[in-house]
């Protein structure tokens, strides 16, 4: 559960006379005076956001700027260029998740920062320092894009859509191109070494995917990385953290699905493993390095891409039309099956929580549908392959498959009128006659029950006084 956050300002109105302290006029040097004493006084009592912080030191530039205080250019310069790399480094260095490390530039592509503030934040690091003028223009570009990205989202929320983030690049090619170079290894061993750069260089690209997702995950829930190490807000629990790597590792998973990766394209390459419901040798030895790679990385991995498959399963079964069960591939529904069952099989110490998650999986989306499975489906022969062996699961199985047997009459009978009188009867002299149930006991003008357990007893209306909860008034009868 994430906690309310916490915030400098005492109301949105406060927020917004900021706002218009800072923007509404550039040349209005007193208002942002007053925007710094403003947020001065809120960094005495607080932990400022990133963002305000961003944009005090921008406004202390501006002001030393715009009064012409006698300091030297070189002061003015350090200070716009330090602003600045706050405000990059604040919003890139949060989100730099992931095993391998990603350039500052793809980050703020997500975010939206424009590149040549990278590229500037990057000079006045590694080279010469930028010109004042190139740093004031700079400084300009940060608080448009504080104004866009931070203050109105936070004073308008309605009105102003949540970040959209740069769309994902997409991941079909590199798995085509880890594909293509693991089967050129596997074909021919003596070039593992030759290949091997290449490989791990892929590697390390779909990790970096990965990270990506995460970050994109990050801003479509409106988080721009202000809140690490920078605000006052509560830290992240590891919950929520890996609510944005489960999301990320989904998409990961929903392209593994697609045909022609997990699934050969071509359906005569489509040879299982009959006996042992798994993958052919040939697939298995293809995208086994691929698959402990990330699940090295990320350890929740295969039970997730247990649960996107299994999710495959039942979309692919559920209910379809004529003309889609026309067009229904069985081959590849039961290849999925039987990397599911791979997956659920391999070696890790969370198998058997894999396992009860397919089944339970199962379970629920299929219900009584189950038992018009027909013992060639897919889902059927994944059943019985992970339930084998293990008690508790054949339990399971023999309720998910066990045919629906209950009869419903279709016309009325002559008794069934007569066992609908006797219940009602019985019903009704249930409220009218004492009854032997010692618990309860008529009162003596027999218009309710008296409770007769300990601790517990009826009130009459006159009875009854008004007490706040949590006091109890002794009720003398």
């Amino acid at each position: 559960m994430r906690l309310p956050r916490r915030v400098p300002w005492s109301s949105l109105a406060e927020l917004e006379q900021l706002c218009s302290a800072i923007y509404t006029d550039e040349h209005d040097i007193d208002s942002k005076i007053y925007a710094i004493n403003k947020i001065s006084a809120w960094r005495a009592i607080t932990t400022l956001p990133h963002a305000l912080e961003s944009t005090l030191s921008i406004l202390v530039a501006v002001v030393h700027d715009r009064k012409s205080i006698c300091m030297s250019a070189l002061f003015l310069r350090q200070s716009y260029a330090t602003a600045i790399l706050r405000l990059v480094n604040g919003l890139v260095d949060p989100l730099q998740v992931g095993t391998y490390a990603r350039s500052i530039t793809s980050i703020a592509q997500q975010l939206g920062l424009p590149n040549w503030l990278v590229e500037l934040r990057h000079a006045a690091t590694h080279e010469d320092l930028p010109s004042l003028d190139l740093l004031r223009e700079g400084g300009k570009q940060c608080l448009a894009w504080l104004l866009h990205n931070y203050f109105l989202p936070i004073i308008n929320p309605v009105l102003n859509p949540q970040q959209i983030a740069t769309p994902l690049r997409p991941l079909s090619p590199m798995l085509k191109l880890y594909k293509n170079t693991i089967k050129t290894i596997t074909r021919d061993v003596s070039l593992a070494s030759q290949y091997k750069p290449k490989l791990v260089a892929i590697l390390r690209d779909l990790e970096r995917w990965i990270s990506e997702a995460r970050v994109a995950a990050n801003i479509s829930s409106g988080e721009l990385g202000w809140s690490n190490g920078y605000s006052a807000e509560p830290t992240k629990t590891e919950e929520e953290a890996d609510v944005k790597e489960i999301w990320a590792l989904e998409r990961f998973c929903d392209a593994l699905a697609d045909k022609g990766m997990l699934v050969p394209l071509s359906k005569k390459k489509r040879n299982i493993n009959q006996e042992a419901f798994l993958p052919s040798k040939l697939s298995i030895s293809f995208w086994t390095p691929l698959l402990e790679h990330v699940h090295a990385i990320h350890p929740d991995f295969y039970s997730i891409l247990c649960r996107r498959l299994t999710a495959l399963l039942l979309d692919c079964n559920s209910s379809p039309t004529d003309a889609q069960a026309s067009k229904r591939d069985l081959s590849f529904e039961e290849y999925i099956a039987c990397w599911v069952n791979w997956t659920v099989k391999s070696p890790n110490e969370n198998s058997m929580d894999m396992k009860r998650d397919v089944l339970t999986v199962l379970v629920k989306g299929l219900r009584y549908e189950a038992s018009s499975l027909s013992d060639k489906s897919p889902i059927v022969k994944l059943v019985h392959h992970i339930s084998t062996g293990e008690p508790d699961f054949e339990r399971m199985a023999n309720l998910l498959l066990k045919p629906f047997t209950q009869n419903f009459h279709t016309t009325w009978e002559s008794y069934d009128l007569e066992v609908m009188k006797e219940r009602v009867y019985a019903l009704q002299s249930s409220q009218t006659t004492p009854t032997d149930n010692p618990s309860v006991v008529a009162t003596q003008d027999n218009s309710s029950p008296q409770i007769s357990l300990s601790g517990w007893s009826t009130l009459q209306n006159n009875q009854w006084k008004e007490c706040p909860i949590g006091i109890f008034r002794e009720i003398t009868v």
